[in-house]
């Protein structure tokens, strides 16, 4: 199959059938709070460089389902074209002054440090919480999550 000209369900469907996976729901998961950078996070991604993701709690509406260890997601690029799949190994919930430098440094970005990961993570929060009409503070919940890249498409 071409994967130029694959689309993300047609994607998922090969996947499945070539690691004989039985599991009939995958999500897709693009950068899309950061669209200057989507792109670049994708390919840290890919490359093993980017292991981790953070994301804060109070943004889940009431019917999103919280991720768990074992979920799949779909790395969509900015261009929505399919870019692999990873698979959830860790999924913890604590406030974001308890978020360690182990899953900063497994972000991947800038310094890896956790000074930096908590002035980018903080603007990112508090706009988010801003455009849902709540409010973010040091003891707000944060999912973090440790994911391995399982497959990339076959160019």
């Amino acid at each position: 199959m071409d994967i130029l000209k694959m689309d993300a369900t047609e994607y998922w469907e090969d996947f499945m059938s070539r690691n004989q996976v039985h599991h009939a729901n995958f999500e897709t998961w693009s950068f899309t709070d950061r669209p200057n950078s989507a792109d670049m996070l994708v390919e840290m991604v890919v490359r093993g460089q980017k292991t981790a993701y953070s994301s804060w709690f109070d943004f889940y509406d009431a019917d999103q389902v919280v991720p768990t260890v074992g979920d799949y997601r779909m790395i969509l690029r900015q261009n929505g074209d399919p870019a692999g799949i990873v698979q959830l190994r860790v999924v913890e919930i604590v406030p974001f002054k308890w978020v360690s430098q182990e899953h900063a440094y497994l972000e991947g970005e800038g310094n890896r440090s956790l000074k930096y990961w908590r002035q980018l993570h903080k603007q990112l929060f508090r706009k988010q919480a801003k455009f849902r009409g709540k409010s973010f503070s040091l003891e707000s919940p944060v999912i973090c999550e440790v994911f391995e890249v399982i497959d990339l498409p076959q160019i």
